[in-house]
């Protein structure tokens, strides 16, 4: 099993810089893992992945969304355990797992003896606004019941069927998650770049991923009037093969502008 947080790339030595540009940490999707990012070329800095701590359990935690950033922000401080500045992003789910990680350090006490860390900023990738889906698509009940399997059935249970039950808890535990609200306070969201795929899933655009298509924002101009939201930014391909070899190049480079767009820093 991958460490994790698993570092991915380390970043280049930059020793002539007053201020080392600071590292992205990228939260898994839906699925669990973060086999995507591994797929990506270096970025100019360091990049970490954190996936699914339940991935073998079939993904579900009974605390839901808060209850995951709560943990991974527990994963982070044993790598820097002195707190710093920190690039906070993801695909799908790993958009909204960033939102509410740069929440919970948001409201951490003052006087808190824990690191200290600053968000300078977070990259959607192709994250939308779920509170805009329910408007559009049927969405799982909130009296859905997680899927139980025994730790045989898990242990001889394929990664694509693992993957899949991790997507299917993840829905349920979005439709019970409150999003932060920061009202009066929307200055602290950290400055987000959206990386919003051209393409859809299917022709009719009936995926689920694509009913916020239409939407230049994917539906977040609903979630505080989208003032913290920096650039929107296109990506080739659809939801699911953004990460496609053919695209890497594009995304690699993409992301990596974006990191350097909320974290500035002159070579």
């Amino acid at each position: 099993m991958l460490e994790n947080p698993t570092l991915i790339y380390e970043g280049p030595a930059t020793p002539w810089l007053d201020r080392q540009p600071a590292p992205l940490i990228l939260l898994h999707d839906g699925g669990g893992t973060t086999f995507s990012y591994h797929c990506l070329y270096p970025i100019g800095r360091t990049l970490y992945g954190i996936h699914n701590a339940r991935l073998d359990e079939g993904g579900y935690w009974d605390s839901g969304i808060s209850g995951m950033a709560a943990h991974y922000i527990e994963l982070i401080e044993k790598v820097f355990p002195q707190g710093g500045e920190i690039l906070l992003g993801g695909w799908s789910l790993g958009g909204l797992l960033s939102l509410e990680v740069a929440w919970q350090l948001a409201n951490r006490p003052v006087d808190s003896k824990q690191p200290k860390f600053k968000v300078l900023g977070m990259i959607f990738i192709d994250s939308v606004y779920t509170k805009r889906l329910y408007e559009l698509r049927h969405m799982p009940e909130l009296t859905a019941q997680p899927i139980v399997k025994s730790p045989e059935e898990l242990k001889a249970m394929p990664l694509r069927e693992k993957v899949d039950l991790n997507m299917t808890h993840a829905r349920m535990m979005i439709a019970h998650w409150e999003m932060p609200d920061w009202k009066g306070r929307e200055a602290e969201i950290p400055p987000t770049i959206i990386m919003r795929a051209k393409e859809l899933v299917r022709e009719d655009g009936e995926s689920f991923v694509d009913h916020s298509r239409k939407f230049r924002l994917l539906g977040w101009d609903l979630y505080h009037s989208a003032c913290w939201v920096k650039e929107v930014v296109d990506l080739d391909g659809h939801h699911f093969n953004i990460f496609e070899d053919k695209y890497l190049k594009d995304i690699t480079a993409k992301i990596a502008a974006a990191a350097d767009e909320l974290d500035p820093h002159d070579l």
